[in-house]
């Protein structure tokens, strides 16, 4: 890069960091430090969830999925979309009439304090692996300009996020993302218009050309229960995981909490998720628009080379970033890597805050300092963020490592696949309160979520744990339960649906032997 990118980039930084100082100038309660004084316009919430939405792994996977694959994924937004919809008048009403620090706050008024702890503790562990994930693919863009290795990458970024997250709380995270919202899609829009200007096609051409090659496709085929591209594990899975991540997850749902009053968090929920849709559709078209430029330019070409290499290696997702720093102008590619390098703030700083504010509101608070000052819980709030973006850091270096060791797996499949261990179980619970009435139990709501995410973790991870157990002979898998179970293909949309399902129906079972023992023990005593 030339020395005019390297400016580009560190004013950004500067700009970022100075930003998350100022806005940390006037936090005097826990209500501004994680909900903004509930004072946040409606359109910046939007903007900050669809920054946080995309991530780095929508500004590097969602090319990749462009230059390898064709307009499937956008199979997921349309159930996110539906997913809107229901969370805006199902969820967003709840959480706001309550008053609630954290939606795990809504547990505990449903069904008490075990429910909560264990939703609360599902979060913070579902979060730290998609978030570590999010971390590790937005340092690849580090890694790629300043030559780093992984681990060095991931620790500069994460304390970079750490820095402005740690004293401007949620006001910093919104207002930051808001301009690295803005960051994103201005980048992108200018790469499409720099990848149009090498093709040396009409834009009519250019269109026949991708139809030929399968690449204007919205709805995949295949099996619907292994291919996560089929329109029906797709469209589920999409409503099903928007569900989970903007229903039951903190980070997601935080900044529409912020609002004024739960019609304006509505419109932001709504709102976000069709903006969303359109920058993904942009970031699609760009990862379409290399694959025409590899598939059109002489073998001989740099770019073409480069391309080759990286498919031998497993790495198509570094291919956009190979493109920035050569194929365009300076500047421009500076702009860019500093829209990379928004993208993964956006994500990281979200889940910093989410992470603080469920530790401080759901276990510091209530167990081990109930009385405690606004200062106190301030200052713990800030602790928290740094032991937060240290194991953040530490899962990342991690998932790069398994990354290395199966370069088969595409960058969106790990950001999004991770989600579904453990959102099953919160997206069941969540739904247990919101469509019954009966008081239920927390014996088996917590027996309902821990036998989900063990579910899915076996599904996950079944080539390795059946045959360690001893339950399976890979070189001769039987036809037997176990057999059948190892051969069995299964998308990673499905994940989220079963764990769901597992838990709604032994919390409802749990609940209804409840009220039959609570019927009798009456009928008895009268």
């Amino acid at each position: 890069m030339t020395m005019i990118d390297w400016i580009v980039i560190a004013v950004y930084l500067l700009g970022i960091v100075a930003m998350g100082l100022w806005m940390g100038r006037k936090e005097d309660d826990m209500q501004d430090y994680f909900l903004g004084g509930r004072n946040i316009p409606w359109w910046a919430a939007a903007l900050s969830l669809i920054a946080t939405e995309i991530s780095a792994a929508t500004f590097l996977g969602a090319p990749e999925q462009g230059y390898l694959r064709d307009f499937t994924y956008l199979q997921f937004g349309i159930g996110s979309i539906l997913a809107r919809f229901v969370l805006a008048f199902l969820f967003i009403g709840v959480f706001y009439r309550l008053g609630v620090y954290t939606v795990y706050g809504f547990l505990t008024e449903r069904f008490g304090f075990p429910t909560r702890n264990c939703a609360a503790g599902a979060f913070l562990l579902g979060r730290l692996f998609a978030g570590g994930s999010r971390v590790f693919i937005a340092s690849l863009a580090v890694k790629v300009v300043t030559g780093f290795d992984m681990a060095m990458s991931i620790t500069v970024l994460g304390a970079v996020a750490i820095g402005y997250t740690l004293f401007g709380g949620i006001k910093a995270v919104i207002w930051t993302d808001v301009i690295q919202a803005v960051i994103l899609v201005l980048g992108a829009i200018l790469c499409i218009g720099a990848l149009v200007g090498e093709i040396p096609m009409s834009a009519g051409e250019t269109i026949d050309y991708l139809r030929e090659n399968d690449k204007l496709n919205f709805f995949g085929g295949g099996s619907a229960l292994g291919n996560a591209y089929h329109w029906l594990p797709a469209i589920f899975g999409g409503f099903f995981l928007t569900m989970a991540t903007h229903g039951t997850d903190q980070s997601m749902i935080q900044r529409l909490l912020t609002c004024k009053d739960s019609a304006r968090g509505k419109l932001g929920m709504v709102l976000s998720g069709f903006g969303g849709i359109g920058v993904t559709v942009v970031f699609l078209v760009v990862g379409m628009l290399l694959f025409v430029i590899i598939q059109t330019r002489p073998e001989t070409d740099a770019l073409v080379q480069q391309a080759a290499e990286l498919k031998a290696s497993g790495r198509n997702g570094d291919l956009f970033l190979y493109y920035i720093l050569d194929g365009l102008p300076a500047g421009v590619s500076g702009l860019l890597i500093a829209a990379v390098i928004a993208a993964a703030m956006s994500s990281i700083d979200s889940e910093l805050n989410a992470m603080s504010s469920t530790f401080v509101n759901d276990f510091y608070k209530p167990y081990f300092n109930p009385e405690g000052s606004q200062e106190d819980f301030l200052r713990i709030a800030r602790y928290a963020t740094v032991a937060g973006g240290i194991l953040l850091i530490v899962v990342g270096i991690l998932i790069s490592n398994f990354y290395l060791k199966n370069p088969d797996t595409d960058l969106l499949s790990i950001a999004l696949g991770v989600m579904t261990l453990f959102y099953g179980a919160l997206l069941g619970v969540f739904l247990v309160g919101l469509l019954t009435r009966g008081r239920g139990s927390n014996l088996t709501n917590i027996i309902g979520m821990s036998l989900s995410t063990l579910l899915i973790i076996l599904i996950n991870y079944k080539a390795k744990l059946l045959p360690a157990l001893g339950l399976v002979d890979p070189a001769a898998p039987g036809n037997g339960f176990f057999g059948v179970f190892y051969e069995m293909k299964l998308a990673w949309p499905w994940f989220i649906v079963i764990g769901t399902g597992v838990t709604f129906a032994i919390a409802v079972l749990g609940m209804t032997a409840r009220e039959v023992s609570r019927r009798y023990h009456a009928e008895q005593s009268a």
